[in-house]
């Protein structure tokens, strides 16, 4: 008899408690393989989060690629269609772990919604993004901006996109240097000073979002990116307590056009979820007019909570060399049927632990 409190990984739980939660809202999961056409990774490189790509031959001549990420399949999947897509999946990606890292398969569990993305449809996905993060357990915080706000920085002097520089500058909260990285790229002291003030903002959402306003009044992209993220703020309602507007998070423009946001959880230094509307990218491959969704990286929580278990195993079934296969596999129902692990060994297991042992 199969009991429900086996002792299950934290991903195998979180994916569990996180299906329930997607399907209730007419989500279906969505499969794909291990792997693509190299070209759909290199005709987007910028989309991804990281460049590096494992590739190799396939037996037809094309070359292939070990998938770097889930949406560019989803969308892919969805060229052509003329309905809405509302999908959640869990995968492994293959990428360096840090920048010129060693490779390594990454999990993730998220949902996308393609097609058609209306003001409904963002609620919905930033709201599942909000009790996503809550199900990793502890305490946790989501960063959330606007692509515009940046967008219309960039056009109080005169360019489309802010320069690669001060791009970097801005997502690492780089204070020290991004007034002089702006005069080297001929931005104004005015904007840069600007620009410094709003990524450099403390205070609670409502007050950096009155402070984008206040600095650019005149600026239609930043009126309308605080517009849209106060409103979207409101409509969460209680939930509007784990989001902190930060503007210094940045996307890759070419793609990402309206909010982004991020994750953190007390179990991890480092983001364990990251998402945004990316109406660019759909509408590149004809899968609609809009598309927003997110991801969570289970192998953040589980690599500084490993090794924390206290035991590998409820019980040690400890059998000597006479004992009877079958008496030996009783022990072990037993100890199965009324709720515990067991692991039955002729030995004591190095380094193992147990909360007690049985003899035989």
């Amino acid at each position: 008899m199969i009991k429900d409190n086996l002792n299950l990984t934290e991903e195998e739980r979180l994916y569990l408690s996180l299906k329930g939660l997607y399907e209730s809202y007419g989500y279906s999961r969505f499969q794909m393989r291990r792997f693509e056409e190299y070209s759909l990774y290199s005709d987007n490189l910028n989309f991804l989060r990281s460049k590096d790509i494992i590739t190799f031959s396939g037996g037809d001549g094309r070359l292939l690629a070990l998938k770097p990420d889930v949406t560019l399949s989803i969308v892919k999947n969805c060229k052509g269609l003329k309905k809405t897509r509302k999908v959640y999946y869990r995968e492994s990606v293959y990428r360096p772990d840090r920048p010129g890292g060693q490779f390594r398969e990454i999990g993730q569990i998220g949902l996308e919604y393609v097609g058609d993305v209306d003001e409904y449809a963002q609620l919905e996905v930033l709201s599942l993004a909000a009790e996503s993060l809550k199900a990793t357990g502890g305490g946790c915080v989501m960063e959330i901006s606007h692509m515009g706000a940046l967008k219309g920085v960039a056009n109080e002097c005169g360019r489309e996109e802010l320069p690669a520089e001060v791009a970097a500058c801005v997502r690492a909260r780089n204070l020290h240097d991004i007034t002089c990285v702006c005069s080297d790229c001929g931005i104004s002291e005015e904007v840069a000073s600007k620009l410094k003030k709003l990524i450099g903002a403390e205070g609670g959402a409502n007050d950096k979002i009155a402070l984008l306003r206040s600095l650019f009044p005149e600026n239609s992209r930043c009126i309308s990116a605080a517009d849209e993220l106060e409103g979207a703020l409101r409509s969460l309602g209680g939930q509007a307590k784990y989001f902190e507007v930060d503007f210094s998070l940045i996307n890759d423009p070419a793609y990402y056009n309206g909010i982004v946001f991020q994750g953190y959880a007390e179990k991890s230094p480092r983001a364990v979820l990251s998402g945004g509307r990316y109406d660019n990218l759909v509408k590149k491959f004809g899968a609609g007019d809009g598309g927003i969704g997110f991801a969570i990286y289970p192998d953040e929580l589980d690599y500084y909570t490993r090794g924390a278990a206290d035991y590998d195993a409820d019980v040690l079934v400890l059998y000597n060399k006479d004992a009877l296969p079958a008496d030996i596999l009783s022990a072990v129902k037993s100890v199965s049927e009324g709720g515990e692990s067991a692991f039955a060994s002729r030995e004591i297991p190095k380094g193992m632990r147990f909360k007690r042992t049985i003899k035989l």
